[in-house]
């Protein structure tokens, strides 16, 4: 998303800019609860299962996805919206990545028959 540029014929600012606030927070959350189990390549560094991760097993692609969100619908450029795809393929693949490798412990197993959803509530 860093080459999404600003468009014309969006929603209203406000509300839009509430939302990228909102999916910014919720990946700082979501990143803070992780703590020292952060890391850029997918590996197990121990299950967590309080804060953010209680609702849905990726929170904080949850709440990149919600900023960009706000901004293509500020900004809904062609570009922005293929940003936006791409950059929501490129972490599916991250996430079925994380699973795959975090399949082998039965915590994460247990983790996955609790909660339900990967990234947004009740609906995937």
């Amino acid at each position: 998303m860093l080459f999404a540029r600003p468009a014309e014929g969006g929603l209203a600012a406000l509300p839009c800019e509430l939302l990228q606030l909102l999916g910014v927070l919720i990946a700082f959350v979501s990143l803070a609860t992780l703590g020292r189990s952060f890391g850029l390549v997918a590996a197990n560094r121990g299950v967590k299962i309080h804060g953010p991760y209680r609702l849905v097993r990726h929170p904080a692609y949850a709440g990149y996805l919600v900023a960009y969100l706000g901004y293509v619908l500020e900004n809904p450029a062609l570009a922005n919206i293929a940003l936006l795809c791409l950059g929501t393929a490129f972490q599916l693949l991250r996430i079925r990545e994380e699973e795959q490798i975090l399949a082998a412990d039965s915590a994460y197993e247990r983790y996955r028959t609790a909660v339900r959803y990967r990234l947004v509530p009740r609906l995937f």
